[in-house]
């Protein structure tokens, strides 16, 4: 993801908008506790959280960024898999 995603052109500007953090379980400090956490048990794993730490979505496995962004969007205006809608 970090060569065909997160260095995409289209992917960059639309994460202007949004706060993101990457963690890599195995090597960043707070990797493990996070991971435990959020119960990740796959890589990638995108979890999405709301203003309060609550998550309300994530997404499993890669994605082309045309198809990230497009699940992000969804997520939130409130069309994903979860919960519902972030408010910002």
């Amino acid at each position: 993801m970090t060569r065909e995603v997160y260095q995409d052109r289209e992917f960059v500007e639309f994460s202007r908008n949004y706060i993101f953090m990457r963690v890599f379980q195995d090597t960043d400090p707070m990797g493990k506790q996070l991971g435990d956490k959020f119960r990740i048990r796959g890589f990638p794993t995108l979890i999405v959280l709301d203003p309060s730490g609550r998550e309300v979505d994530r997404i499993l496995g890669f994605m082309p960024a045309p198809d990230l962004m497009e699940a992000l969007k969804e997520i939130i205006e409130g069309q994903g898999e979860g919960e519902g809608s972030i408010r910002i």
